[in-house]
């Protein structure tokens, strides 16, 4: 300690270090032994605080004692501190502060704590800077600064990451091409970036402030809409993307894509984020590209409708051509080109029909496709029942044509061969998705193939014709004789093949 300082506080030290609990009763001297507990509670208090305390003559500033924290955060020995003003953490600016602020202090005599935020000197010089708090207290009829100070190096260095952060995101909003607002809750504009106000043609201080709703940009029946997402974000809930038309400072429509999120610090202090993209030139190219796709719909539409008259005129010259022909045989031949025709007619027509043009429904077009064959051959459905078990299979035409001509092909030859007169019989036709592959089983119940027939190597237009065409959609074809006749065809879907 200073040699100008009182002894008070060094003679009360030296009465407890020289006073043992042998060898002083405490009824000796009651009033030191107060002071001697009053200071060893002090004592306990100090050394356990985090933050560094020093106990300071006033109004001289001499370090009359510091805690452990003190001595650990500035690197000293007690007995270094002990020797050492205020004076010498500090330079010359702050040391006046100090003086200053030890002189109010003693004016009000304790009545007033007195906070600053300042930086001491450790021992190798280096700043730390720490938030003081100082407060007069009073020993006996000597005063003393109790001096604790909070070392704020975490906290400053967040400040400056906060700093750099927010002045990065300052950077990020104001060179943002999209139209970038920050909006209260009644939807005031708090904050809004450089794109925005260029294209809304007012300052910062002109638009801050105002509600989006009084800018005028929004349609007026998209402002409810506006307001009710206000509302879903403040209570919490997730907003998807949402599309709005505005107008812009020319008077000219703009379509924008706009996204909402709450920014809440807290639930008095929250702002909702509304980043707003101009999306006007991909609405106008959906709306070119949906008007060609419409037309190149209507166009094919068109070429299915011609190639199933063409197909259709062809039938009715065969129809004619069969007229003259007095054969029977002949004339079987005709009526199964016709019919052949017929099912290919049949896939454009229901392609022409359709909303899909890549897809047909199968299972409808397999209903046409067999009443056309019963009439074709004059049965009597009372007599031989059709049963079509189908699920709700989609086929593009590449698929569809093959399967429709093998379809054809069996049921004609159930329809002319299975069933001798007057018998009654059944015929099915199923089709199943297993994973990627199809099933397709055509079966009749009547008296069956010829044992001796090899369906794969005959001599019938038919039956050949099933063959080229199973391979067509690269599938197998397995013959079951257990109860008359059943073909089952297994195929996968076709790759698209490009046309030439």
């Amino acid at each position: 300690m200073h040699p100008d300082s009182s002894n008070n506080w060094d003679s009360l030290r030296e009465k407890i270090i020289g006073l043992g609990e042998h060898s002083v009763h405490k009824s000796y001297y009651p009033e030191l032994q107060q002071q001697i507990d009053e200071l060893k509670r002090f004592r306990a208090l100090l050394d356990q605080s985090n933050d560094a305390i020093f106990l300071l003559e006033m109004p001289s500033g001499l370090i009359a004692d510091a805690n452990k924290s003190a001595l650990e955060q500035f690197g000293y020995s007690r007995d270094e501190i002990l020797k050492m003003s205020i004076d010498d953490f500090t330079d010359s600016f702050k040391t006046n502060q100090m003086k200053e602020l030890f002189s109010d202090l003693m004016k009000i005599k304790g009545v007033k704590d007195s906070n600053i935020t300042t930086t001491l000197l450790k021992s190798d010089s280096k700043e730390i800077p720490v938030e003081i708090s100082i407060s007069l207290v009073k020993f006996g009829d000597i005063f003393y600064a109790v001096m604790v100070a909070r070392d704020i190096t975490e906290r400053r260095e967040a400040e400056n990451a906060l700093m750099q952060s927010e002045e990065k995101y300052r950077i990020l909003f104001e060179s943002s091409p999209d139209y970038i607002l920050l909006v209260a809750p009644d939807g005031k504009i708090i904050d809004i970036n450089k794109s925005t106000r260029a294209i809304i043609d007012l300052s910062r201080e002109e638009l801050i402030g105002k509600s989006i709703i009084e800018l005028g940009i929004l349609f007026e029946e998209d402002i409810l809409k506006f307001l009710e997402i206000l509302s879903k974000l403040m209570d919490g809930e997730y907003v998807e993307p949402v599309e709005f038309k505005t107008v812009d400072r020319k008077g000219q429509i703009r379509w924008m894509e706009t996204y909402l999120s709450l920014l809440k610090k807290d639930d008095d202090n929250c702002a909702i984020q509304v980043i707003v993209r101009d999306i006007t030139r991909r609405k106008n190219d959906e709306k070119q590209i949906k008007q060609s796709l419409n037309e190149k719909e209507v166009l094919l539409k068109e070429i299915h409708h011609r190639v199933k008259n063409n197909l259709q005129i062809i039938s009715s010259l065969l129809n004619l051509q069969s007229r003259y022909v007095e054969d029977n045989n002949t004339l079987g031949v005709f009526k199964e080109s016709q019919n052949r025709i017929k099912s290919m007619a049949l896939i454009h027509e229901k392609l022409y029909q359709s909303g899909d043009l890549t897809k047909i429904d199968f299972a409808e077009y397999l209903k046409s496709l067999t009443f056309h064959l019963f009439r074709s051959y004059s049965f009597d459905q009372s007599m031989v029942e059709l049963s079509i078990n189908f699920e709700n299979i989609l086929l593009d035409i590449d698929t569809s044509i093959p399967c429709g001509l093998i379809i054809n092909e069996l049921v004609s030859n159930s329809l002319k061969y299975a069933f001798t007169s007057g018998q009654k019989g059944k015929i099915s036709i199923e089709l199943q998705l297993e994973g990627e592959k199809s099933i397709l089983i055509i079966s009749d119940n009547g008296i069956g193939l010829p044992g001796n027939l090899d369906f794969r190597n005959t001599e019938t237009l038919g039956l050949r014709l099933v063959n080229i065409l199973v391979n067509q959609i690269n599938g197998v074809i397995t013959l079951d004789k257990t109860e008359g006749t059943s073909f089952k065809i297994e195929f996968t879907k076709l790759a698209y093949k490009e046309r030439i």
